[in-house]
């Protein structure tokens, strides 16, 4: 009896706790409605300190951040949703929510699975696949800008500017006046080569 009595007393406890925290979501509803994003989103996180399981102030919260215009806490906020949901309907609406929130950092393709996420748990949503299609489009313009330097390079090669020419080619003058150099040096050597013999002659034999 004292086990029944105290599995009671902690169903009751626990109940309080989320009848506490599902006012709490009620009244962040109400800040939400009148478009007091920030006051909404204190009262989902005091929700959330007494009932780690409602689901429902986790979503609002996510939506709240997202007014915010605070995008990654709002996608961790639905993923929470989407991992510890039991509800499929909510789950849906989370991932789509949260593949808004990638659109809004330019992460196309954790949007992509995000929506394809949401799909799975609700194919019927004619909104969340028109929203995958203008991801995987923006995706593929994405990709096929990666691709155009290779293209501008290719047309670069094509109009190549003229090539500077190699540093020890010479030009007219210089050529000249290395000829004229080396001729010098040539008639010089030839008058060294002249002294050379007449110091070389031998004495005459008397």
């Amino acid at each position: 009896m004292k086990i029944l009595i105290t599995i009671v007393f902690l169903f009751s406890f626990a109940a309080s706790f989320a009848q506490k925290s599902n006012n709490l979501v009620q009244k962040g509803n109400e800040l939400y409605k009148k478009g007091e994003y920030k006051n909404a989103l204190t009262e989902y996180e005091k929700a959330l300190q007494a009932d780690q399981k409602n689901n429902a102030a986790q979503f609002n919260a996510g939506n709240a951040l997202q007014k915010e215009q605070n995008f990654p806490d709002a996608a961790k906020s639905f993923q929470s949703v989407l991992e510890s949901g039991n509800d499929p309907s909510l789950q849906a609406k989370a991932g789509y929510n949260k593949g808004v929130a990638e659109v809004k950092q330019k992460q196309l393709q954790e949007a992509v699975n995000s929506f394809k996420q949401s799909l799975r748990l609700d194919a019927t949503d004619n909104e969340t696949r028109e929203n995958l299609q203008k991801a995987l489009n923006e995706l593929k313009k994405q990709n096929d800008k990666k691709d155009d330097p290779k293209k501008d390079d290719q047309k670069k090669q094509d109009q190549k500017p003229p090539e500077p020419k190699p540093k020890n080619e010479m030009n007219k003058q210089q050529a000249e006046n290395l000829l004229n150099q080396l001729r010098q040096e040539e008639k010089h050597l030839q008058e060294l080569q002249k002294q050379k013999i007449k110091q070389t002659k031998p004495d005459k034999d008397w």
